[in-house]
Parts: C-alpha cells; sequence; structure tokens
C-alpha cells in the first residue's frame, strides 16, 4: 500500500472509525490506479522484468535501483546462466532505472525487436514512496470517498437537488460527463510514469 490508513485520514481530516472499511477498499483501488498509471510499483522490493533486445537502452520500471542482480540476453528467452551479459559491456543510471548497452543493440535487429529477450533482475528500496506519489494516492482516496459520502446523501438516486419539507439540498455538480479523476492526480504522478521507447 502506498499509505498508511492513518496518514489519508489526517488528510482527509477523518476522525471517526466508522468509514474504515470504506477506507481501505477506495485505498486498494487508488493503490492500483497509481500502479496502472504509472506503471510502477512504489513499495520497492526485488523485481524480474522482460524487454525488447533490438534497442540500446532498457527503461525499468521501477527505480531508484538499490542492486542490479543481473541482466540476461537470449533470444530464446531461457535465461540460463550462460546468457548473464558482461557489465563492462552496458552501464546503469540506477537513479533512473536506465540501462544503456555501449556495444549497440542488445540484439541486432533483424525484422524484429526481440521482444522479451532482455531479461534483468533488481530490486529497489523498500518504503521509499516519493511524497507526490503518497499526496496522489490521498488526493484519489478523498474525490472517491467525497463521491461515496455523496451517493450516500442522495441516496443513490444521482440527484441534482431534493427538496424535502422547507429544505432544499442542491448539488452543483453533475454526473453527465462520469466520474472524472481530478487533474491533480495525474499532475503529481505524470513525473513518475515510466517512459517508452
Amino acid at each position: 500500500m502506498l499509505d498508511t490508513l492513518a496518514n489519508v485520514k489526517s488528510l482527509l481530516m477523518v476522525t471517526v472509525t466508522t468509514d474504515d472499511a470504506l477506507l481501505t477498499k477506495l485505498m486498494d483501488g487508488a493503490d492500483a490506479y497509481v500502479g496502472l498509471f504509472t506503471g510502477r510499483a512504489f513499495e520497492g522490493g526485488t523485481f524480474t522484468e522482460t524487454h525488447s533486445a533490438g534497442h540500446d537502452v532498457v527503461f525499468l520500471q521501477n527505480f531508484p535501483l538499490t542492486a542490479l542482480t543481473s541482466v540476461k540476453v537470449d533470444p530464446l528467452r531461457a535465461f540460463g546462466a550462460e546468457t548473464v551479459r558482461d557489465p563492462t559491456t552496458y552501464i546503469v543510471l540506477g537513479h533512473r532505472g536506465l540501462i544503456r548497452s555501449l556495444v549497440g543493440p542488445f540484439l541486432p535487429r533483424r525484422g524484429t525487436d526481440w521482444p522479451g529477450a532482455v531479461q534483468v533482475v533488481y530490486a529497489t528500496a523498500t518504503g521509499a514512496v516519493p511524497p507526490p506519489v503518497k499526496e496522489a494516492f490521498g488526493q484519489l482516496v478523498g474525490h472517491w470517498y467525497r463521491q461515496a459520502k455523496t451517493f450516500a446523501d442522495q441516496g443513490h438516486q444521482m440527484l441534482l437537488e431534493r427538496t424535502s419539507g422547507a429544505d432544499t439540498k442542491t448539488w452543483s455538480w453533475s454526473l453527465a460527463r462520469g466520474l472524472l479523476v481530478p487533474p491533480v492526480v495525474h499532475q503529481l504522478l505524470a513525473p513518475y510514469r515510466i517512459p517508452t521507447v
């Protein structure tokens, strides 16, 4: 999980425990959304990834690296011990998750870019979620939480206005455009998306 329930509740200024189960479910969804949007796993750990070998650059999904275990290049994708690439033939920019071959493409391009023929095993730090990612996570949970509470208040009828006796309650927003993710969430996450080649 990208952040704790206590931190999310603090951000949303929620002091009661009655909505903890709802918030936890929303946090699960927000965690998955951030991962899909950025292509990264910010919680850290050990990863094994495969990439195309027809380029001289590999962009790892997660960074900064704390350790690089191996780079293997195998057109057959078996990745035995004999396929380990000599570390002197590439450089690693661990802070950006980039591996660049110093001898041209990892495999020569001959009508294919050799999908999945480079295997990289590496690790990133655990518990090192960047503050903007935590903020985006909290903002998304808050957005969904407010919608859930509003829907409950509307009796799940998607109303713009309700009159009960002398009391009229209005909601200034409409569902006509769908339940859009707030732009600030994408703005905070954009610098953390993995690049593509």
